[in-house]
């Protein structure tokens, strides 16, 4: 795996599950990014926050990605939120507009959490 490939982990926090990603949600990691996210899902989340915080690019496929899992998330009546990201990814979000369709949250990083095999 390069420095520039996305990287996955996921976490259990008392309320909520959090998918880590790393790296270029771009069309080579957006697929490992939606089915981790379905399979956090159909673990019964209640609540996804999706860190973007190493996330250096993002491509169209990526922002579609997004788009998709928070469209999922919404029919399994499950909360759907984001970290903010690095100044050019949050800028992607300006420019297109999304920085009002979504919500972003911040990490709370002190949570106690129990890592997830994806």
């Amino acid at each position: 795996m390069n420095e520039r490939s996305l990287k996955i982990s996921a976490y259990e926090e008392p309320d909520r599950y959090v998918l880590m990603l790393g790296g270029e949600l771009d069309m080579s990691g957006a697929p490992a990014f939606e089915d981790a996210a379905m399979r956090l899902c159909g673990m019964g989340a209640r609540d996804l926050l999706v860190d973007i915080s190493d996330v250096g690019f993002i491509d169209s496929t990526g922002i579609r990605a997004i788009l998709a899992v928070k469209a999922s998330c919404e029919q399994r009546s499950c909360e759907f939120s984001m970290t903010h990201g690095r100044e050019n990814v949050d800028h992607l979000f300006e420019l297109t507009k999304l920085i009002d369709r979504l919500t972003f949250r911040t990490r709370r990083r002190e949570q106690p959490r129990r890592e997830i095999a994806l």
